[in-house]
């Protein structure tokens, strides 16, 4: 039975919400916000990386660093989707869900760490 985490980072608009389910020894966590959809996957093992983020998208902001970060860390493989999309986000909004991202790593690495 795949064992599944959920989270929240930041809130209202600008929250990331994260979903983590075990995988054996490895994680697969999907990272959303705001519009959710599909916008990059990485794929960490043990600190390499690979990745696709559809045309226009940019998720891969989100997604490259945590699959970097939970596969060195864990020495596992760890695939993250992300998708996060606000109309008309403003400056001071993308820094928002900058620091979220940031915070939310520390957080999943705490809550994986723990299990």
């Amino acid at each position: 039975m795949s064992e599944r985490i959920k989270l929240t980072q930041g809130s209202g608009k600008t929250a990331l919400h994260y979903e983590l389910t075990r995988v054996g020894n490895d994680w697969l966590i999907l990272l959303t916000g705001g519009d959710a959809h599909i916008g990059c996957t990485a794929i960490g093992d043990d600190g390499r990386l690979c990745s696709y983020t559809p045309q226009s998208h940019k998720d891969d902001a989100l997604a490259i660093p945590l699959a970097k970060k939970v596969s060195q860390n864990l020495h596992c493989v760890c695939t993250v989707v992300a998708g996060f999309h606000l109309d008309d986000i403003t400056r001071e909004e993308i820094a928002e869900v900058v620091a979220n991202a940031e915070q939310g790593m520390t957080q999943v690495l705490e809550a994986i760490e723990k299990n």
